[in-house]
């Protein structure tokens, strides 16, 4: 009897009982909320989410809770991992957060992967929700699973995402509505280009006398609408010469300096000519006044990025048009973010040949060949010029990538912040147009009437050569001129292929 009433103390049945969950070891999932910013709220959210394994074919993953906020998309799991924090940290963001300008693509699945349909704004979403994918635009796949969700709240999660992940207006974004007060803690040597005085400055730096700066773009008689007010141009050219030339240039973008050497020798940006019957005359004028800058009045050289369209004549490693190099990125970003396992099996083995097809390494070797052939004429005390388009996406490319090779000072942190700085924001990259971002000021109707071919990822296409650079010329010296003779083959460019490209993508982002 006593060893009976023993066993019957120790015995646990485990019929018809549910194990503990780790919800009711941590507290409840209804209790899981994500850390928010400063004028950050929750617009939409569900529990009992399931947030898919990538590339598995099971509908298995981690248990916790999805929010939509006016800033990010975030997911909170019930139970932590130490695999949660690897990588770089983000201040801002945890593990399982997404910018919601980092959602490229919204897709509605059955509850796993293997069937799905884009979601678009202003779309009709059913109430009865089994599951969504998030393709983003730093190549990271999220799926999520609303099965065991309560009803309704799934359908809540897509349309937040849908309103607040592609705002009609620019003040709508987080980061211009709830921006905090700015600051000045910039370090002494990072020149801003803001003002005249900036410009001055890097004159100064760069040794160059025969160059003169003109406000006339911050006056009534702009010519150069999307630039800043302070431009350099040779010293013997005046104002009103600039303002007639420009009229044969698109979107006035006459030649303008960028940076220079002491010796004479001189880096510049322009847009194409228009076709016009003075257009060549206006250029000869220009190109004299440039030469004439040059201490030893040297012929300077031309460089057409996208060929010569004023002549119609072209080659194999121009670079191509907005629309095609746009192309070339989803090609690129499909090759990055299979949807099923079997897909990635499949593009694993054909992984050179589609990355080859998709011509993104072309057009990141054709940028460094340009400025590596830009470089060795400044060396060798020749004035370049780079003309492209409207003088605002493949010049900067270009120009800024051949000041890295040939300037130590822009190899360093706070020279880099300040080459984008004027390459990029002073002389008015499309950073909106580009990112697919509503401009400042405009309306729904000019939103929604924006041609597609504006969108391109030209600054991602800069931050993918310089990491080029990076890592096939780690030892270079930020104290000597870089050749980047090396890695203009394509060869070595796809060997040493970022497969994933996310750190740059989390750049932009």
């Amino acid at each position: 009897m006593m060893n009976e009433k023993k066993l019957v103390q120790n015995f646990k049945s485990y019929i018809n009982v549910s194990p503990v969950s780790n919800g009711e070891k941590n507290g409840s999932v209804h209790d899981l909320k994500p850390k928010l910013l400063n004028g950050e709220m929750i617009v939409g959210g569900a529990h009992s989410v399931v947030m898919l394994t990538p590339l598995s074919e099971n509908e298995r993953g981690r248990f916790g809770a999805l929010f939509v906020t006016n800033y990010k998309l975030s997911f909170v799991p019930i139970d932590t991992s130490v695999n949660d924090e690897y990588g770089q940290r983000n201040n801002l963001l945890g593990v399982f957060d997404v910018p919601l300008t980092c959602v490229g693509a919204l897709w509605l699945t059955d509850g796993g992967t293997t069937r799905r349909r884009r979601l678009m704004p202003r779309t009709d979403i059913p109430a009865k929700l089994k599951g969504i994918q998030l393709v983003c635009k730093n190549m990271k796949v999220l799926s999520f699973n609303f099965v065991n969700s309560p009803l309704g709240t799934g359908r809540q999660v897509v349309m937040a995402l849908l309103h607040h992940a592609f705002p009609k207006r620019h003040d709508l974004l987080f980061a211009f509505e709830y921006r905090e007060q700015y600051y000045p803690t910039l370090p002494s040597d990072m020149n801003m280009f803001l003002r005249p005085a900036d410009w001055k400055r890097e004159l100064e730096r760069c040794e160059c006398p025969h160059w003169r700066i003109t406000c006339i773009n911050g006056t009534s008689d702009a010519f150069m609408l999307t630039a800043g007010e302070t431009l350099i141009v040779p010293k013997s050219v005046l104002d009103y010469n600039l303002m007639e030339s420009a009229r044969h240039f698109r979107s006035g973008r006459v030649p303008v300096w960028v940076w220079g050497r002491a010796e004479g020798a001189a880096l510049l940006r322009s847009g194409e000519l228009l076709p016009t019957e003075l257009s060549a005359t206006a250029e000869s004028v220009l190109l004299e006044q440039v030469r004439r800058s040059h201490p030893k009045l040297t012929p300077p050289y031309v460089i057409y990025l996208c060929g010569n369209s004023y002549t119609n004549s072209s080659s194999t490693n121009v670079l191509p048009s907005l629309a095609l190099l746009n192309a070339s990125y989803k090609k690129l970003a499909d090759l990055c973010t299979p949807n099923t396992l079997s897909q990635f099996w499949m593009q694993d083995s054909q992984y050179y040949s589609i990355l080859e097809s998709s011509r993104w390494l072309r057009y990141v070797c054709n940028c460094i060949v340009f400025a590596d052939d830009a470089a060795r004429h400044i060396t060798d005390n020749v004035t370049v010029v780079l003309q492209e388009g409207d003088g605002v996406d493949y010049c900067a490319v270009v120009s800024c990538v051949t000041q890295l090779l040939l300037d130590p000072y822009f190899r360093t942190i706070s020279g880099f912040q300040s080459l984008i700085q004027k390459e990029w924001l002073a002389l008015g990259h499309p950073f909106c147009d580009r990112f697919g971002l509503p401009r400042p000021g405009s309306s729904k109707d000019e939103v929604e009437k924006a041609p597609p071919s504006q969108v391109a990822p030209v600054f991602l296409l800069f931050l993918d050569c310089v990491w080029q650079l990076q890592s096939q010329f780690p030892a270079a010296s930020s104290q000597e001129p870089l050749h980047a003779g090396g890695c203009c083959a394509q060869s070595s460019l796809t060997v040493n292929c970022n497969r994933d490209l996310q750190f740059i993508l989390d750049l932009v982002n």
